[in-house]
């Protein structure tokens, strides 16, 4: 007991120790703070001074006095440019214009007042502000001017692709289907750090999905101010993350108006084919790609000098051209004669109707030229081994045609025909299609110097298309996620300002955000399962549609049919409300505050076999037990043609899932400058 007091003695110690340096942790999501010390000419503070900072951009005055040290605070600043101004009697007036203040930072203007009448002004234009040396955090804004000059690799200009400019962090990458993150979020990892760790937020309101996987809206370049990455040694406020810290300011409007029109295009006609386009017959065709990213801003004075809006619109069309490749069963296979497969001496192919049931003692599969020759062991009983695929009396390695399964059969009906190459023999131009709109709007209002408000309302809608291989077979491409996709993304919060008295400011954020995000085959809605002779297959709409075949090791996978995932529908909302308090007294500066989320997320969806079922074929039902080993491409596909699949599953969801939580996080600091 002694050791663990004396233990928990030294951390309280060094808390108090990191709490009372000159660090001034003034941690703030959506603002900044400008702060300085006033000296004369020798050296001594300057106390009782009226310092105003004026906001460049919308002409918004704030007033403060230097206290007994000479220090003087602005808390809770929107970003932007400033002139600094401080007068004293029997000192000049001194000036800095265009003080750079960014978000979450601290940006120090120091001053030495000279003798002098105060109707004489001293403008210093060359002083370059000190920079976070009263912040112990590490982080970094990336600006608007690096968004717009910046080459924006990856979909759709996303900023995120920026963020592997700051230290410490992977280079951003796509996570998910296009079905799942169709709002094309990036992720990644920061410090070691879980992608699961950070913590996305616009404007101070949380942006995160419930998991942590994905940016529930991700605004457009053109419309973003600054994005703050904060990646280690975090405010108190942000202690909630364990990764990186990032926090989206859009842009705002200002005493002029300022717009922009912009249009990115790509197309196929400048694409040039890849080497598997062109083959002995002649080059392919490309397949179409039309990327089109197009809109616009605007922003300017609603009321001068009191309320400003600022408005863009973003239209995303985009067209990609899909060049498919893979291996499909040739007419030979498509007969019963896998024998191009197979080496001789080293594996042949199995009657998994025939011996034990752990696999030995089954009987080779053979064929006979003409009917009512010989016999083979079928699923029930022996049946006739002819298949005309064989040309002379017996056959090894060529099923007979009873053996073959009428179901197996409709489903080889629905795939088309390929080369004669057991491998790379099918080729295909596929396409995706997928049309966003999205939109930011935000009101930035003035009541007083001491109370200001911003609201802030953003929506995008997604529709994406995977076409599939086979019509509405499905088919290989895009590992089974075909089909049509359906998602929409709101987001919006309030955030108010109210400063009590040059020493006492409050903060209150609140917002809300939803998605619904829903993913449909492209047979949804139809028996396809049960009209292959499957019952008890399709039993309603989420259960419609044909069932996933895979046939292992060597043809696509899914064989048809579409990705177990499918179909889905998501909807989550998050609210969150932040109320934060910063109290000046002398050199303390206490902060104190609340963050309050509640998270509602609701799915529908199976996973491991589907909903529709999973048939999986491959070499163990049609190999022989301890035999000379099994050629994987004859045996699956053998498996398949029989109906022997080595694993079956369906999934059958009997409630739907819900989450419902409440967090909330309190944090208090007190920090001192000497």
């Amino acid at each position: 007991m002694v050791s663990k007091t004396r233990a928990c003695t030294v951390l309280l110690f060094a808390a108090c120790v990191l709490s009372i340096t000159t660090v001034q942790l003034f941690g703030q999501a959506v603002n900044g703070t400008l702060l300085g010390t006033l000296t004369d000419s020798s050296g001594a503070v300057v106390h009782g001074a009226q310092v105003t900072i004026t906001e460049v951009g919308t002409g918004i005055p704030h007033s403060s006095q230097s206290n007994a040290s000479g220090n003087y605070v602005f808390p809770n600043l929107p970003p932007g440019s400033y002139t600094v101004v401080a007068e004293a009697r029997g000192f000049k007036k001194e000036s800095r214009p265009d003080v750079r203040l960014d978000v979450n930072s601290s940006v120090r203007v120091d001053m030495v007042m000279q003798p002098g009448a105060v109707t004489e002004t001293v403008e210093v234009t060359g002083a370059v502000p000190l920079l976070k040396t009263d912040r112990a955090d590490v982080s970094q804004n990336i600006e608007s001017t690096q968004l717009q000059q910046l080459p924006i690799g990856g979909a759709n200009r996303n900023f995120q692709n920026l963020l592997s400019l700051v230290p410490g962090t992977v280079k951003p990458h796509r996570d998910h289907s296009e079905f799942f993150n169709a709002q094309d979020t990036l992720s990644t990892e920061v410090n070691g750090q879980s992608r699961e760790f950070n913590q996305l937020a616009i404007e101070g309101v949380s942006d995160d999905e419930r998991t942590g996987l994905l940016q529930i809206y991700v605004p457009p370049a053109e419309a973003i101010e600054t994005v703050d990455v904060t990646t280690s040694n975090y405010a108190a406020e942000f202690g909630r993350a364990g990764g990186a810290v990032t926090n989206v300011i859009l842009k705002s409007g200002t005493n002029k108006f300022h717009g922009s029109l912009y249009e990115y295009n790509r197309v196929s006609a400048l694409q040039a084919r890849t080497y598997f386009q062109r083959t002995p017959a002649g080059p392919s065709p490309i397949a179409r790609t039309t990327f089109n990213y197009y809109g616009g801003t605007i922003g300017g004075p609603i009321i001068k000098d009191k309320t400003f809006f600022f408005f863009d619109l973003l239209r995303i069309d985009d067209i990609r051209g899909q060049f498919q490749l893979s291996t499909l069963p040739t007419d030979a296979f498509r007969n019963g004669d896998v024998t191009a497969a197979i080496t001789a001496g080293k594996a042949n192919i199995y009657d998994p109707f025939s011996g034990a049931a752990n696999g030995t003692g089954r009987q080779q599969i053979f064929s006979t030229s003409a009917a009512g020759v010989a016999t083979i062991q079928g699923r029930n009983g022996l049946v006739d081994a002819f298949n005309p695929a064989c040309k002379t009396g017996t056959c090894n390695n060529i099923i007979p045609l009873a053996l073959m399964d009428p179901i197996s059969l409709k489903i080889l009906a629905l795939v088309p025909h390929a080369g004669n190459s057991l491998s790379n023999n099918y080729q295909q131009n596929t396409q995706f299609r997928k049309n966003s709109t999205s939109f930011d709007t935000k009101i930035d209002h003035n009541f007083s110097q001491k109370d200001r408000l911003a609201f802030r309302f953003s929506r995008a809608v997604q529709n994406p298309f995977q076409q599939p291989v086979f019509g509405l077979a499905g088919g290989f491409a895009n590992g089974g996620f075909q089909g049509q996709g359906d998602q929409h993304e709101q987001s919006g919060a309030l955030n108010e300002t109210h400063i009590f008295s040059p020493t006492l400011v409050m903060e209150t954020r609140a917002g809300i955000s939803h998605y619904r995000n829903i993913a449909l085959t492209s047979d949804h809605g139809s028996t396809a399962t049960t009209d292959l002779g499957i019952p008890g297959a399709n039993l309603d709409a989420f259960t419609s549609g044909l069932t996933q075949i895979e046939i292992q090791n060597g043809f696509g996978n899914p064989f048809v049919g579409y990705a177990n995932s499918q179909p889905w529908d998501r909807g989550e909302t998050n609210i969150d409300v932040v109320n934060n308090w910063t109290k000046i007294s002398g050199n303390h500066t206490f902060k104190w505050g609340a963050d309050i989320r509640r998270l509602r997320d609701d799915l529908v969806q199976a996973q491991t076999f589907g909903p529709r079922g999973h048939y999986v074929f491959g070499t163990g039902t049609t190999s022989l037990n301890g035999g000379t080993g099994s050629a994987t491409l004859a045996n699956n596909f053998a498996a398949f043609l029989i109906d022997a699949p080595t694993q079956t599953g369906r999934d059958i969801s009997l409630v739907s899932g819900a989450w419902r939580e409440t967090e909330a996080f309190f944090f208090g600091q007190d920090t001192w400058h000497a």
